[in-house]
């Protein structure tokens, strides 16, 4: 059994005991439509996991360019941006209208050049921005962040894009000290926004902000994985399947009002 079995395994785990959950809050609970479509979401991640565990156990290590897993993971993406569009947007800002379909666009971008999968990257891409774009939006509504700390993850995330783009055109020596660089930035801020989804929960904040941050961690986690690799990406993997829980727990909070 390889590691890409094993890893694989261990996200089917996590992703069943969350849907269980997600269930026995909906049974029990409110049954809201936030937890509902969030309940979909895990189902569709879930299926999608099964079918590629199944697959590379019967076709270990051999690259398949399109895939039915990856219609699951786009179903996922989009109806945790539909969990979290439950909740009206007063005002849009600049963030949400511009950056964020800029950010995402820059990824497909970056996606592309490393696999050449156009079709594929593109819908990934529209899929996880769609997600984002309502992360994005909750978050300023909710103030689930202050200014400065906005202003981070916006020069985070232009000197993330400008780095791997110049690994591209970048002499052999410098391109791994350029992609180091990338790494520790990708993973400095997500122990940042875990530090921060922890304390949301420790410090009893608004149910609203927790699911804020739980989601922002998932969110930029999601970012680092998909422009990981080796061990790192292996680091990522493992940090977005924790996520999951963080993501329940902080729901069940906010139906608990």
């Amino acid at each position: 059994m390889n590691e890409a079995v094993l890893m694989n395994l261990f996200q089917d785990v996590v992703l069943l005991a969350v849907f269980i959950g997600t269930l026995r809050q909906l049974i029990r609970g409110k049954r809201s439509l936030r937890m509902t479509f969030f309940a979909f979401a895990i189902a569709s991640g879930l299926l999608s996991d099964l079918y590629w565990l199944t697959y590379d156990i019967l076709r270990p290590e051999t690259r398949m360019p399109f895939a039915a897993n990856e219609i699951g993971e786009w179903a996922m993406f989009l109806l945790l941006g539909a969990a979290l569009g439950t909740k009206p947007i007063k005002r849009s800002t600049i963030l949400e209208k511009l950056f964020v379909p800029v950010f995402m666009a820059a990824n497909v971008a970056l996606w592309i050049a490393w696999s050449g999968e156009w079709i594929e990257d593109i819908i990934t891409g529209a899929a996880m921005g769609y997600f984002i774009y309502h992360l994005a939006a909750q978050c300023k509504q909710e103030k689930a962040f202050h200014g400065w700390e906005w202003r981070l993850y916006g020069i985070a995330c232009m000197a993330l894009i400008a780095v791997q783009a110049s690994i591209f055109f970048a002499p052999e020596p410098l391109r791994h000290p350029l992609d180091l660089f990338c790494y520790i930035l990708m993973f400095s801020v997500s122990a940042f926004l875990f530090v921060r989804m922890l304390l949301s929960f420790r410090h009893a904040d608004r149910p609203s902000v927790s699911v804020c941050r739980a989601f922002a961690v998932f969110a930029w986690t999601l970012i680092a994985m998909y422009m990981s690799a080796d061990v790192f990406y292996t680091i990522a993997y493992v940090t977005v399947t924790v996520c999951f829980p963080f993501l329940l727990w902080a729901l069940i909070k906010e139906e608990s009002l």
